[in-house]
């Protein structure tokens, strides 16, 4: 409200020249009032933080616009919302939620490459407090990034999750990939029964069954 107030004179000073209501020798000392409203307004407005209120209204438009695949060019979009990313795990006083929410929002629409990027900046600030669960979806979106392939980053964050999560799922599941993937395919089998247990949809259960028999076979052969 008080913007408004500051503007009013330089408004009122426009209209009434336009106007020809204001005298020539009024006119300088208007403009002087005017101009001087105008750059309190404006100091005001850095005070308060109305650039920095402006910059994060915009990227959260880039992020809504992209989540909702909305975005008319999403190469660009996705370039900013890497550096949203940056911007935000470099703040003085980040809080873990932040960055977390941001990483699970990307994962959830399988931009696996952001969401990566989301997770490892995390990570990096954050990783002692990092739950077991959080740790898998880290590991999960880096395989899935890097087309289903392991590499030891990805094996390391996933045994931080297996100590502190040895009953989680996904990162059981996870394990046993890349056991299968080594070729131990005993611990495989034994490592996604073991998932089984701890699974609540009957859909992944039904699916989970399913490549454990495909493996059965696998060894049989």
């Amino acid at each position: 409200m008080i913007l408004i107030y500051l503007f009013i004179p330089l408004l009122l000073f426009f209209y009434f020249s336009l106007r020809g209501f204001v005298r020539l020798d009024l006119k300088i000392p208007l403009f002087a009032v005017s101009f001087l409203c105008t750059l309190i307004t404006l100091f005001t407005y850095k005070e308060l933080g109305g650039e920095e209120t402006y910059l994060l209204v915009n990227d959260n438009e880039i992020l809504k616009r992209f989540i909702a695949d909305e975005s008319k060019n999403k190469q660009t979009d996705a370039i900013e919302v890497g550096r949203i990313i940056l911007e935000i795990s470099n703040k003085k006083e980040v809080q873990a939620g932040e960055i977390y929410l941001l990483a699970k929002r990307l994962k959830d629409i399988n931009e696996n490459e952001l969401a990566s990027d989301a997770f490892e900046q995390l990570y990096r600030n954050f990783k002692n407090e990092l739950g077991g669960t959080v740790l898998t979806e880290y590991a999960q979106v880096m395989f899935l990034k890097e087309e289903r392939t392991f590499n030891s980053e990805i094996e390391k964050v996933l045994q931080e999750a297996l100590m502190k999560s040895p009953d989680n799922p996904t990162a059981l599941t996870l394990q046993g990939l890349k056991e299968l993937e080594n070729k131990n395919i005993d611990l495989t089998i034994q490592l996604w029964t073991k998932a089984i247990n701890f699974l609540e949809n009957e859909r992944d259960i039904s699916e989970l069954k399913v490549l454990i028999e495909t493996v059965k076979k696998l060894k049989n052969q």
